[in-house]
């Protein structure tokens, strides 16, 4: 255990860094205590005695995540729990995995690579991100519409309650027996109670995986090109389609161009020919022109690369708290009926120009649905002002999401970020979550202030 100056500024936040727009980004509280559990006996005795000098406990596992699900208060004991990273058992025949929540994803992929099966949450995070934390922000990868949320992964897991109790779900594919247990603690960002272990399905490694890239001549052909070949059952590996803006004064630069779009399938070669005759098939029709394909591969090999910005080059100094310093960068992720993206798409961008905010891209992520808008702002000398914009901007841009029926959040959860929006959101369903925290966390000590409860 550590206390006091032994505790690594780290812990002060997560990937909630100092550029973002949040005014809960800056540096963040030392929790009180930091614990190291090695078993889920231990989180539970640590839960316990939590309870008794009524500290809150805030679960910890890789900090990737990015709306502050993971920062203390500075009475708070932390749990650590990257100590807790054992494979408990692989099951090839059942394509299942079992594993604590403080293992890294990419090694728990590796692990189930050895056996025929890979892992088939794949964030931009997976190097770092750990297997409790993908659960507790109900976390999306790249192969999202194929695969499934993290949530949609878990067939089982293992948790501890405000009273140290331990809670098992079966893991079974399916149950009708009440209340599915598992799903309290999917996507509740350790408010409910703290995953320690879980079964996740395991996908056959495939015989062959297929990317190409492509350019749209507008961003409105190739969004119906891609809702034809949704519509039309194909079901991709992955999905990314986007346009970029020009950011004066941006960390990197950025040129204009026609949208992209990397598209792959995976699965047995007669699977992956036969979609690609459909998706050429449609794109032809759209106008699209591909690109070469070492695109496509170098989009591909680097796809988790940014995560490497988020370690630290200094005590509590991360690459990319350097790497943005001149400017506030953020982003929204927002669920909308595919008939109101392209009215969502010019009301977002007529609100950031009113802020004088920069957007510095635009798209679709996994499937047509799902929105991602991501914006800059020089800091100019005036760092207090750009931040103040830049959040002004994002309220309105995610209250204009839910007033065309979306919602304002689909990959990294609400953390401490979005919490001002929750009424707006969940309407009754706020006040029915707060009686559920209630019940299962009488004294509100599971990761308190988070989600809104």
């Amino acid at each position: 255990m550590w206390t006091g100056d032994r505790i690594p500024p780290r812990y002060r936040m997560d990937a909630l860094r100092p550029s973002r727009a949040s005014p809960s980004s800056e540096r963040g509280e030392l929790p009180a205590a930091v614990v190291l559990p090695k078993s889920t006996a231990e989180v539970s005795a640590a839960v316990r005695v939590a309870g008794r000098l009524r500290r809150p406990v805030v679960a910890w596992g890789g900090g990737t995540g990015l709306m502050g699900g993971a920062r203390p208060t500075s009475d708070s004991i932390v749990l650590d729990l990257r100590g807790m990273r054992r494979v408990r058992t692989v099951d090839r025949a059942s394509c299942t995995a079992t594993a604590e929540a403080g293992i890294v994803l990419e090694d728990l992929d590796r692990a189930m690579r050895r056996h025929g099966m890979l892992l088939g949450h794949d964030p931009w995070s997976r190097p770092r991100a750990t297997l409790g934390g993908a659960i507790a922000t109900n976390g999306l990868g790249y192969s999202g519409y194929l695969r499934g949320s993290m949530g949609d992964q878990v067939l089982g897991l293992e948790a501890v309650l405000a009273d140290g109790t331990v809670l098992r779900a079966r893991a079974v594919p399916r149950s009708t027996t009440g209340l599915d247990l598992k799903r309290l603690f999917v996507g509740t960002e350790g408010t409910l109670g703290i995953v320690t272990a879980a079964t996740v399905r395991g996908f056959p490694v495939p015989e062959r995986e297929e990317l190409h890239a492509f350019h749209l001549p507008t961003f409105a052909r190739g969004l119906a090109a891609l809702c034809r070949m949704y519509d039309e059952g194909l079901a991709p590996l992955v999905m990314d389609f986007q346009e970029e803006f020009e950011v004066p004064g941006g960390p990197w630069p950025i040129e204009r161009g026609p949208p992209t779009v990397y598209l792959g399938f995976s699965g047995p070669r007669e699977v992956v020919a036969a979609s690609w005759r459909v998706a050429r098939r449609t794109l032809r029709g759209a106008g699209a022109r591909a690109r070469p394909d070492r695109e496509a591969r170098e989009f591909w090999r680097t796809r988790h690369d940014i995560i490497y910005r988020m370690d630290e080059v200094a005590p509590g100094v991360t690459g990319a708290d350097l790497f943005l310093k001149d400017v506030v960068f953020d982003y929204v992720h927002v669920a909308l009926p595919r008939s109101r993206v392209l009215e969502f798409r010019r009301g977002a961008l007529r609100i950031l120009r009113g802020y004088g905010v920069f957007p510095s891209g635009f798209g679709v992520w996994t499937q047509p649905e799902l929105v991602a808008l991501e914006m800059m702002r020089p800091i100019r000398g005036d760092r207090a002002r750009a931040k103040a914009e830049v959040g002004a901007a994002i309220d309105e841009v995610l209250r204009r999401a839910q007033d065309l029926g979306g919602s304002m959040e689909y990959v990294h959860g609400v953390g401490v970020k979005l919490v001002h929006l929750m009424g707006r959101e969940l309407g009754a369903g706020l006040d029915v979550f707060r009686r559920v925290k209630r019940g299962l966390d009488p004294g509100g000590r599971l990761n308190p202030g988070k989600l809104g409860l």
